[in-house]
């Protein structure tokens, strides 16, 4: 976040010593790392919030395009037909030529009967 070397932090510390003075300086220090603790949570959950956002903004949008395809197709069947994917379905009369098409199994004869 910031570029400070390790000269400049110690220099910045002595610097609070002879300010603040050694008894006061731990309590300083205690507040200074909250107060960076709680910038941090802030900055994340800020960050968080705009993600969270703009991916709502992204699903709105996909939702509304969808929509204007259903309503499109709707009132422009031809426009149905070509927006279709993958192949048109197969005759039913005719199911070998299904996909995974299994024939009915012959019944079996059982011994006991």
């Amino acid at each position: 976040m910031f570029d400070f070397s390790f000269g400049e932090l110690a220099l910045l510390a002595v610097i609070a010593l002879l300010v603040v003075g050694p008894e006061k300086l731990p309590g300083l220090a205690r507040s200074a790392g909250r107060w960076y603790g709680s910038v941090r949570r802030m900055m994340g959950n800020a960050r968080t919030e705009m993600e969270q956002q703009l991916l709502i903004d992204e699903l709105r949008q996909e939702a509304q395009n969808l929509r204007d395809q259903t309503a499109a197709s709707i009132l422009d069947p031809e426009m149905a037909e070509d927006s279709r994917a993958g192949p048109p379905p197969a005759n039913v009369e005719n199911q070998e030529s299904l996909p995974g098409f299994l024939p009915p199994a012959a019944p079996e004869e059982h011994p006991f009967h």
